[in-house]
């Protein structure tokens, strides 16, 4: 048996539980909406255009310029880490997920978009797994 089953089964439990993040601090549909472009963009970043990125990240290291920008970019990242630390630890947790999954498709050999889709359809049962306790605590109450 593949183990590839734990590595989907975390995706799932982490954006199950990120969204119940966003249950509880009542956030709005423009939370919700970025929350799917984020869901969208990094699987896309992940799979579909993993080459160019790696590409542009190696070269960056490899000038002044391009390395002070990366240090400045990765010491904004330190910064939000520390003003929102629970918001920056969920992202973390949903990133790590997601590289889990996507060794498990390079391991697999799935096609780059297969692996997409793979990312982004455990994602969104994730999130609307979060949805199931206060659609059923709540009803229709919710469609605001």
């Amino acid at each position: 048996m593949k183990s590839r089953w734990l590595s989907w089964g975390l995706l799932v439990l982490s954006y199950a539980t990120y969204g119940q993040l966003l249950h509880s601090g009542n956030s709005s549909q423009l939370i919700w909406f970025a929350t799917l472009v984020f869901v969208v963009l990094k699987a896309a970043l992940l799979t579909l255009l993993w080459p160019p990125v790696r590409d542009f990240a190696l070269k960056g290291f490899k000038t002044d310029v391009g390395y002070t920008i990366m240090v400045l970019t990765l010491a904004s990242f330190a910064v939000l880490a520390v003003v929102q630390f629970r918001t920056f630890a969920y992202i973390i947790v949903l990133i790590a997920s997601a590289l889990l999954v996507r060794v498990d498709c390079l391991i697999d050999v799935m096609s780059d978009r297969l692996s997409f889709l793979t990312l982004v359809m455990l994602s969104l049962i994730g999130l609307g797994l979060s949805w199931l306790p206060h659609l059923l605590f709540y009803g229709a109450e919710v469609a605001v």
